[in-house]
């Protein structure tokens, strides 16, 4: 049996924590996390060793590094990463909307042996979105539906009462303007025609219990209707619970000899 996968995390709030219990539970034999990445080193109850950069986690032997930290975790210490030669998986995807620091990020990852890499997160079919654009893609559009108080806050979230849209326009303003609640709408982007051609619409919905993303494709390949409603996690109802899981099974394929997708 191959030896477990030695993974740095770069934050760990409410993903991470939900990931760390869940590769414990499940995983224990092949992923080992050697420590976080944090703001705070002296918090007290964390469930791993805290480190404050990149350069005091090395001495533990990462073998790769994933980001679960959002927009400022991912601008601090993702480039450092890739510098130092690692693969870097990460969820922040929305962080990219920025130009400038995504030019900064594009270079690095291009001088870099090793890779930076997308997780899906809460969203799937983007095996498809990015196999379909290597074809040609003529339009995508992505909506997303969440509670008022999810999105909103609850004291701003409790005066909607009624199905409302709040916004519309490109991924790029969508990541801009909601960076905790509609990231996932860049990691389409990047799967299929960009950051500034696709389109995204969202909506608050108080009849609604789940966070519900609807992605639409069209191109030379056909068209692509893809919904999944996820079950909020528990410790932060912005995102999804199938995020950690898909955090997961990302590191796992590291180590599987027959890995999917």
């Amino acid at each position: 049996m191959a030896a477990p996968l030695r993974v740095g995390l770069i934050g760990l709030g409410s993903i991470g924590q939900d990931l760390v219990n869940l590769a414990r539970e499940t995983a224990a034999d092949r992923i080992e996390f050697v420590g976080a990445i944090v703001k705070d080193v002296n918090k007290p109850g964390r469930m791993l060793p805290a480190f404050s950069s990149v350069d005091e986690i090395l001495p533990h032997n990462p073998d790769v590094f994933l980001e679960v930290a959002g927009h400022e975790g991912l601008r601090d210490h993702g480039i450092e990463v890739l510098k130092r030669g690692f693969n870097l998986y990460f969820l922040a995807v929305g962080s990219l909307a920025d130009p400038d620091f995504e030019a900064e990020f594009r270079s690095a990852a291009s001088k870099s042996p090793a890779q930076a890499r997308i997780v899906s997160g809460a969203i799937g079919a983007l095996d498809a979105i990015s196999g379909a654009a290597a074809g040609g893609l003529d339009r995508v559009q992505h909506t997303v539906r969440k509670h008022p108080a999810t999105l909103l806050g609850e004291a701003e979230g409790a005066e909607i009462t009624e199905e409302r849209e709040v916004f519309r326009g490109n991924a790029r303003e969508a990541a801009l303007a909601y960076p905790e609640s509609v990231n996932v709408t860049a990691a389409v982007s990047f799967a299929g025609i960009g950051l500034d051609r696709t389109d995204v619409v969202v909506m608050v919905d108080p009849s609604v219990d789940r966070n519900v993303h609807t992605v639409e494709a069209e191109g030379t390949f056909g068209s692509l209707r893809f919904e999944i409603r996820n079950v909020p996690s528990e410790q932060n109802p912005k995102t999804g619970a199938l995020v950690a899981m898909s955090a997961l099974k990302q590191l796992l394929k590291e180590r599987e000899p027959i890995a999917v997708g």
